[in-house]
């Protein structure tokens, strides 16, 4: 909400670091820039300074947007603001309070046939997962400039033969955006993605042909002939791993620290697209 409200008044990032400061905040500008970036994070009292800055410059210049939320109804309340915010609807079924629903429910695939195993309990995670995703409306859209601009610049950065956005739906890897040769839709039980959404941190694979885990897997073993992988799980605002950025190569590769880090950068970049983007 922070990110949106910053883009929908068109505040520098710098300026809103200022006014935190004159209300007490002690973090460096870097670190606040990094935060709206999505290459970092802020304590919660920080977040709610920030929060708080931004909704001052609203107050201020009397505009007509909705203000950046607080962490908790009790800093709201105090906060003189609350009046002033949206609603928010956090729940998988309603996440998004900015656009409709889109009415693909999680049972029915690509052709429209009902899955037969499909949960009919809607508190099932992976339903929920399911339609955090098609609620976000990208498997509606196909191919977006907006989004092969950050596969390209990963493959740039890392010298990969691809870099592609994979969408994980709960029978197939749909690609949303690839830059490279390597890169297609795949049944959900191959995809290394979908291995990747598994957890929260990166999955990297420095040289999947003497990986025991990996070593006869289909896309190893067969074309393409994958011996490099890392990727990064990308969420919904309200958390569920949708899917993934994710560098691929034919021949192994080292994987530093540092470029883990910067896939991590990426990726945030990437989720505040697929958040807020289409409001700018």
């Amino acid at each position: 909400m922070a990110v949106q409200a910053l883009r929908i008044t068109a505040f520098d990032a710098q300026s809103v670091w200022v006014t935190y400061t004159g209300l007490g905040g002690t973090r460096d500008v870097r670190d606040v820039v990094s935060y709206f970036e999505g290459g970092g994070t802020l304590a919660a009292p920080d977040r709610d300074l920030v929060a708080h800055a931004l909704n001052e410059m609203i107050d201020d210049g009397d505009l007509p947007v909705d203000g950046a939320h607080y962490s908790t109804d009790e800093v709201t309340d105090g906060s003189g603001f609350g009046d002033n915010l949206r609603e928010l609807v956090l729940d998988p079924d309603g996440h998004r309070f900015d656009r409709p629903a889109v009415t693909a429910p999680y049972g029915i695939a690509g052709d429209g046939q009902q899955l037969d195993d499909a949960p009919e309990e809607d508190d099932d995670p992976e339903y929920r997962r399911c339609n955090a995703l098609y609620e976000t409306g990208l498997l509606d859209t196909g191919a977006e400039d907006r989004f092969d601009r950050y596969t390209r610049r990963a493959r740039e950065h890392f010298g990969v033969s691809s870099a592609s956005i994979a969408l994980i739906t709960e029978d197939r890897q749909v690609i949303k955006s690839v830059s490279g040769p390597i890169g297609q839709d795949l049944p959900r039980d191959i995809a290394l993605c979908a291995r990747t959404i598994e957890a929260s941190g990166a999955l990297i694979i420095t040289d999947a042909a003497t990986d025991p885990e990996y070593c006869d897997h289909p896309l190893v073993v067969d074309g393409p002939h994958v011996r490099f992988y890392a990727g990064y799980p990308i969420t919904t605002a309200d958390g569920w791993r949708i899917g993934t950025l994710c560098l691929i190569d034919d021949r192994p590769r080292s994987f530093s620290e540092d470029d883990a880090l910067t896939l991590q950068r990426m990726a945030l970049d990437l989720q505040i697209e697929i958040w807020v983007g289409d409001a700018r």
